[in-house]
């Protein structure tokens, strides 16, 4: 700045002044704010948009009974159906206050963020995004399962004849542990788990296992399976074990056969899981998709995913398979107290080629690349991907009711990327 003329600090401080008033229009005296999405990056759908409210007008569920303690998760349930209700009674009365109805409307949020997702025209939005009871407004965007490499399918028939493997992940983070016992269970907001695989201790029951893409929380991808078998696969005679072993795993699924879903429907799976959740309780978030610059900050995962981390959940992400910024990446983008974005590894502890970077969001690193778990029809496979890390820091999450120790690191970049332990 000491360089420059008078003018030309004249010129710069009125061009901030301009850019910090641009979402204002003025109109007799006043000042109309105007909300608008902060990218326009990534994989966009048209016409369709995540509106959340602001927490003076519609308070979220969790901030309600953030002084409450409850003594089971139906207790806690419906306390929050009740709150709920009253919410969604709110949220529409905005609508109808904005020439919008209930048709519009793809899904409400109570639980971890106050909001909906709602398809809207042109004016619509332009209309919605001037009501002071709007806090922010994003686009909805296709969300994928980072990509990630089958190497080996086993059978259930073969695989029963095989001795149970500790897969070098699981040696890795310091071996498996008994979870079967423990209360705390390990939400899989993913493809859905294979719900009668014979080394997995699914929860079945519907209340709580979910799916948002139609059909049952049955797997038919394979994705989430995996994922599970790596968190908490039981210690028994066949096929492998998991982190922490015998550990509940909930399937709360949000993609169909395919790897494609939506911001809306993973935030859908996100308010689900904020209905039940209990401090000490795992969610893994085994997804991703672009979002652009601003990602920690303005990705409408954002205040959903640190309340639920608030709450005493703890949340682990895969940073995504692009071999890019993890940065740009949500969810895995977003810092915050019990959230952990997991890099990938190789079993010779270096760096996954595939892995997104960048010490700051992630967190740490696990194995990802050829890591043998359970999959579809009570059989096994080999995948790789941070998909695969992730579950790993999942489970010693479960296991240690606190987030990971580390030990060791592994360079890329000029980073260290610490070594998620139990």
């Amino acid at each position: 700045m000491k360089n420059l003329s008078k003018l030309a600090v004249g010129t710069l401080l009125s061009a901030l002044v301009m850019t910090s008033c641009q979402n204002e229009n003025l109109s007799d005296g006043a000042v109309e704010t105007i909300v608008e999405p902060t990218s326009t990056e990534g994989k966009i759908i048209p016409g369709e948009y995540i509106v959340v409210f602001k927490d003076s007008k519609i308070k979220p569920t969790s901030k309600v009974l953030e002084k409450r303690s409850f003594t089971n998760r139906e207790e806690k349930a419906k306390s929050v159906r009740d709150i709920s209700e009253v919410s969604i009674k709110k949220m529409n009365t905005i609508l109808s206050e904005n020439d919008l109805d209930q048709s519009k409307v793809l899904d409400y949020y109570t639980t971890k963020i106050s909001g909906v997702a709602i398809k809207l025209g042109d004016n619509e939005f332009q209309k919605l995004s001037k009501d002071p009871n709007i806090v922010s407004i994003e686009y909805n965007r296709v969300v994928e399962l980072p990509k990630f490499e089958v190497e080996e399918v086993i059978t259930k028939e073969v695989s029963q004849k095989m001795a149970q493997q500790t897969p070098c992940g699981i040696t890795r983070v310091g071996g498996a542990t008994n979870g079967a016992s423990k209360d705390e269970w390990i939400w899989v907001i993913d493809s859905g788990i294979d719900l009668d695989h014979p080394d997995l201790n699914v929860v079945t029951n519907t209340t709580y296992a979910r799916s948002f893409v139609g059909g049952s929380a049955n797997d038919c991808n394979g994705h989430g399976t995996h994922v599970a078998g790596t968190a908490a696969a039981i210690n028994n005679s066949i096929g492998v074990v998991g982190v922490s072993a015998g550990a509940k795993v909930v399937p709360v699924r949000v993609f169909g056969c395919g790897p494609s879903s939506s911001t809306a429907t993973i935030l859908s799976g996100i308010n689900h899981v904020g209905r039940y959740d209990f401090p000490g309780d795992v969610v893994n978030l085994s997804l991703g998709g672009f979002f652009g610059s601003g990602c920690s900050s303005n990705s409408p995962y954002r205040n959903a995913i640190l309340s639920l981390s608030s709450s005493g959940t703890f949340v682990a992400i895969a940073a995504g398979n692009s071999g890019a910024n993890t940065t740009n990446y949500a969810p895995g983008c977003i810092n915050g107290t019990n959230i952990y974005t997991v890099a990938s590894m190789t079993c010779g502890q270096s760096f996954s080629s595939f892995s997104n970077y960048n010490m700051n969001p992630v967190d740490v690193i696990a194995t990802g690349s050829s890591v043998r778990s359970t999959y579809l029809n009570g059989g096994y496979a080999t995948l790789s991907g941070t998909s695969m890390a992730s579950p790993h820091v999942a489970g010693i999450m479960h296991a240690r009711g606190n987030g990971p120790r580390t030990s060791g690191t592994v360079r890329n970049r000029g980073e260290n990327y610490p070594i998620a332990v139990r």
